[in-house]
């Protein structure tokens, strides 16, 4: 007997039915995004199924769906997000897109009227405003010689998605994020995958003279991963000046969509008022961004605390 392994014969793989193909192709297809887009994307369809109740999706019904999220209060990028979500998941089953005219009224009408409404605060960055910066970060940019390389967006967009959720998550004015070297970032012990982050001076605590760290979760956290897995000891994760990461911001903000402008501010305004409209109180609004007084919490979280008080409440 020859022990030549060529001579062994290797079975053939059995043939895909045509049912077992289109599963493995849309597969594929779930796969050609990133991670944190197909998240993102879970969420929204989520929702708008929860929100249909059964009914058909078509033009009719998502123009009404993008109402529905205009007067809750939501933000267009939260509407934007949701078309994206829709489409991807028209064309990764082969189905025609449900938009239409309606469709594109509706998101123009938006615009316009999120523009002009306001949100208390000048220019805060919401929850929603931060799923779809991190949902379309990876997407290839326009340069003045073209378009950006994949590598090129790819490195982008873990820098932007980092300092969309240090603003954010963290409250960390432009500065703050701009200061942060390799060995500010560690795992959270409280939760798998968040990881905290050691705030050298702030303007709050000026002489670093008592702990100063946040908290920063999902794919924001990821993102700061892998920046200071590739940052030596003793570097800048993000080797930007304030101004370069409040534009970075501000150009992140305007790729995912979000109507209102964006700065380096924006994550603190965001973040008193998101958490002040989900029930915190107080204390934990100034714990969590840092704030030593009530007074600067009340005035960037007076729209939130508004809609939850007694006359949303009892009248």
């Amino acid at each position: 007997m020859s022990s030549d392994s060529s001579s062994i014969a290797v079975p053939p793989r059995p043939a895909l039915t045509h049912r077992e193909a289109a599963a493995t192709a849309r597969d594929l297809g779930r796969k050609s995004i990133a991670p944190n887009t197909r998240r993102a994307y879970r969420t929204a369809l989520a929702a708008i199924d929860d929100w249909l109740d059964g009914a058909r999706l078509n033009d009719g019904s998502l123009a009404g769906y993008i109402g529905h999220l205009f007067a809750s209060g939501r933000s267009r990028s939260t509407a934007l997000l949701a078309l994206s979500a829709v489409r991807f998941r028209a064309r990764l089953e082969g189905q025609p897109l449900p938009e239409g005219p309606e469709t594109e009224r509706a998101i123009a009408g938006f615009k316009r009227a999120d523009e002009g409404r306001g949100r208390g605060q000048a220019a805060p960055m919401l929850a929603d405003d931060l799923a779809a910066i991190v949902a379309t970060a990876h997407q290839r940019r326009k340069t003045g010689r073209g378009w950006e390389s994949p590598k090129a967006a790819a490195r982008r967009a873990t820098t932007d998605i980092a300092i969309a959720g240090l603003a954010f998550h963290g409250g960390l004015r432009r500065s703050e994020i701009s200061a942060l070297r390799a060995g500010d970032v560690e795992p959270a012990a409280a939760e798998a995958g968040a990881v905290r982050v050691h705030v050298r001076r702030s303007k709050t605590n000026p002489t670093a003279d008592r702990p100063d760290v946040q908290i920063v979760k999902n794919g924001p956290a990821a993102a700061l991963r892998e920046l200071a897995a590739r940052t030596a000891a003793g570097e800048r994760i993000i080797p930007l000046t304030g101004q370069q990461v409040a534009r970075r911001l501000e150009a992140a903000g305007r790729a995912a969509g979000v109507a209102r402008r964006l700065t380096g501010h924006s994550g603190r305004v965001g973040l008193a008022s998101e958490l002040t409209a989900r029930g915190a109180s107080t204390a934990d609004v100034m714990l969590a961004g840092g704030w030593r007084t009530a007074r600067m919490v009340a005035h960037y979280s007076a729209g939130a605390a508004a809609e939850r008080g007694a006359v949303m409440r009892f009248l």
